[in-house]
Order: C-alpha cells, then sequence, then structure tokens
C-alpha cells in the first residue's frame, strides 16, 4: 500500500493517540498532509486540525508561518509553511469537543523525489509522497558516499555534509554610497557536530565568520577603507520558548573583532557575549524581532583602550518584518543603537529590506533591495570614536 493512502489512516490514528495522552491541554494539534502524492517543483497543501479537548470554549490562533524541515536522499532544506491567505480567517472559536483547521502551503523542491520526510516545528513528523513532475527528467542523488577507486567524498555526500553543517549567519549584502562608497558584509556560520540530542551542548556549538568592508572604490586609488574580520564561537539555543505568540532564541560565546592593519591603525578586542532574541507574531503577518546584546571585554589593543567609551557593554537590534502568507515576499524595517558605557557617543543603523520575489525572473533567486543609513560614532572600527553620517543602497542575498 502506498503511503498516499496510508496518510489517512496514519493521521487518524495520530490525532485520537494525542487526544487520549494530553487531556489536559485545551487544544490538540496535528498536520494533516494530502491523501495524495505531492509534484516536485509545484506548491502544495497540508492542513493543520486543532481539536478542543475541554468543556469549554477555546481560541486558536494560526500562524502565518511554521518552520519546517525537508529531508530526503539529496539531502535537508530548511523551509516554512505558508498559511494560505485564502482560507478562512488566522483565528478560530473552537466549541468544546469541535475542532478547527486551516490551509498551509509547502513549496516542494525539485530534487526531493520519492518519499520525503517532513519534520514540522512542534507539531508531528510526516513521511510525504512525492512524484517526479511530468516532463521533467529526475536527477538523482549518487547514493554511494566515498569513491572506492580514490577515497575521496562524492557529491551527494559533500552537499548533504553542507546542509547539515554550513549556514548563513548575519545579513549579507553589497551597498553602494556615501564614502567610502562601497560597503559588504559576507558571513556564515558553520555547526560543528551534526547531533540530534537537545541536552547536549555540542549539538548547539557553532563556527561564525563575519566580514564587513568599506572600499572607496570611486576614487583614483580604489583600496579598501577599513575591513573588521569577526570569528567567533558560540551555543546557540534555537526555540528555547515557543508559544502561539512568542519565541525566546538564546546565544552566548566569544567573538574576536580587528581591522588587521597593524602599526597605528590596528584596532581589535575580544568579547564574551550574551544574545537572547524575543521574537512576536503580530496581526496582519508581522512579525517583531528584539535582541539585546551585552558584553564584556579582555585583550583590548593598545590603540583603542577606550573602546568601552564608545561602544559600551550593551547594544539593542529590533526589526519588524512583513511576509506575504501566499507569495513569501517579506519587507523588514530594522534598526541597531548603540551608545558608550555613559549613555553618549550615539551609534544608529537602519536598514530597510524588500525582496523581489514577485518578479518572474527571480523567483529561484529572490534577492531584496537594501537601504541603509548610518548616524553617530563607529560607522567601521577604524572610525570607532569618530562621528560619520552614511546613505547606501544595494542589494541584500540574506537577512
Amino acid at each position: 500500500m502506498s503511503i498516499a493512502r496510508r496518510s489517512p489512516l496514519l493521521v487518524s490514528v495520530l490525532l485520537l493517540t494525542s487526544v487520549a495522552s494530553v487531556l489536559a491541554q485545551d487544544v490538540t494539534c496535528v498536520i494533516i498532509p494530502p491523501s495524495t502524492a505531492y509534484t516536485a517543483g509545484s506548491q502544495g497543501s497540508l492542513w493543520l486540525a486543532c481539536m478542543n479537548n475541554s468543556p469549554y470554549g477555546a481560541v486558536r490562533t494560526f500562524d502565518p508561518s511554521i518552520r519546517c524541515t525537508l529531508t530526503s536522499e539529496s539531502g535537508s532544506s530548511e523551509t516554512v509553511l505558508l498559511l494560505n491567505t485564502n482560507s478562512s480567517a488566522s483565528q478560530a472559536t473552537i466549541a468544546p469537543g469541535g475542532f478547527a483547521k486551516e490551509e498551509y502551503l509547502l513549496d516542494v523542491p525539485l530534487t526531493s523525489i520519492g518519499q520525503v520526510t517532513l519534520t514540522v516545528s512542534n507539531f508531528n513528523p510526516l513521511v510525504i509522497l512525492v512524484q517526479q513532475a511530468p516532463g521533467v527528467v529526475a536527477v538523482r542523488p549518487n547514493t554511494s558516499l566515498i569513491s572506492p577507486e580514490t577515497g575521496t567524498a562524492t557529491n551527494s555526500e559533500l552537499r548533504e555534509y553542507i546542509t547539515n553543517h554550513l549556514y548563513f549567519y548575519e545579513p549579507i549584502y553589497f551597498i553602494l554610497g556615501t564614502a567610502p562608497a562601497a560597503e559588504f558584509q559576507l558571513s556564515f556560520k558553520y555547526k560543528l557536530f551534526n547531533l540530534k540530542a537537545d541536552w547536549n551542548p555540542f549539538t548547539h556549538l557553532y563556527f561564525g565568520y563575519t566580514q564587513t568592508s568599506f572600499w572607496s572604490v570611486f576614487t583614483k586609488d580604489p583600496s579598501f577603507y577599513d575591513t573588521s574580520y569577526k570569528p567567533s564561537a558560540f551555543f546557540y539555543y534555537p526555540d528555547l520558548v515557543h508559544n502561539k505568540f512568542s519565541q525566546l532564541d538564546l546565544q552566548l560565546g566569544g567573538e574576536h573583532e580587528s581591522n588587521g592593519r597593524g602599526g597605528s591603525l590596528e584596532r581589535s578586542f575580544d568579547t564574551a557575549y550574551l544574545q537572547p532574541t524575543v521574537t512576536f507574531d503580530l496581526p496582519g503577518s508581522l512579525q517583531l524581532s528584539l535582541q539585546p546584546r551585552t558584553w564584556f571585554y579582555f585583550l583590548v589593543n593598545d590603540n583603542n583602550r577606550d573602546i568601552a567609551d564608545f561602544r559600551g557593554y550593551a547594544d539593542l537590534r529590533g526589526a519588524l518584518t512583513w511576509t506575504s502568507a501566499k507569495s513569501g515576499e517579506k519587507i523588514q524595517a530594522a534598526c541597531r543603537v548603540r551608545a558608550g558605557d555613559k549613555g553618549t557617543h550615539l551609534g544608529l543603523l537602519y536598514d530597510l529590506r524588500f525582496n523581489l520575489a514577485d518578479i518572474p525572473v527571480l523567483r529561484k533567486f529572490s534577492p531584496a533591495i537594501q537601504v541603509q543609513y548610518f548616524a553617530g560614532y563607529g560607522q567601521n572600527l577604524l572610525q570607532y570614536n569618530q562621528v560619520a553620517h552614511a546613505l547606501r543602497a544595494g542589494i541584500c542575498l540574506f537577512y
């Protein structure tokens, strides 16, 4: 019997079991796949069904997006389920013993063929069946991991390794404007161990690297004005607390920052830091994120002994993001506020980003337009104790 035919029976058993085991909860929710197979490269539907176990009426809010992971022979990829805006309101009142359901949409990759495991954040995992799109030649991964002739890893193993260990970290962008005219940033994080046990600290251990460069590209001497190199090691705990309205992530570790100039132009220091991130789901497909960060310094370079006077010991980053539940289009307004240890020497960074997902030629590659404005102290590490004002705009590849 195929997975597609068995899914309704499995989901029914799961629903009944969940109801029997969690009678203390007001609402029990499960993800229900369709009875037919998905088509690779298309958009498919799932349903989030919620049953009210209590003798009283209950209100259920359906999140505009839900994080999930797709795992197949070609590897794992993180994605989201998006609430279908064509369905009813995102909040439902459920009568005692009754249930409500909402439709979510899933983009199925072209490379996912056959049985695919769908792991949905805070809900039941599913095994779905994905069939090849008509007229498309399926690309099957090479299942052998090591070539017997050379003893080296195959493309399939390399792809799986990168998927499980290497991630984007901070925003990646290239923008142009006020001198020094060009600013660009690259940022990645590497998960050291591919472990599953959440209690194990090594499951959450990462190495990060961020590089922010300022380039005098339109001058007679188009050299780099200054670059900050920021390697780090940290523990990252996502979804430490999660409910219908908010989520708490936690990151703590150590970071080195320097500009590598040497001599009198050298700027460098090391910090140990704690960084919680609180995200709130708001009405109207809005999401508010607040990210305070606090740190202390050690191994401070002699050229910037007074770094705390200008950077202080904490900053605050906030972002308000609107996401279209149908297309996945995003618009984000973000701000970072930093001040010296006496509350003076402010440095304010504003970013406005909106992606281009609805442009047909960019459906497989969705960059965002980024507009950035900086005012105050510390535009870059070389100018940590100088005032600057800058307006730049360009392309953002990740945020």
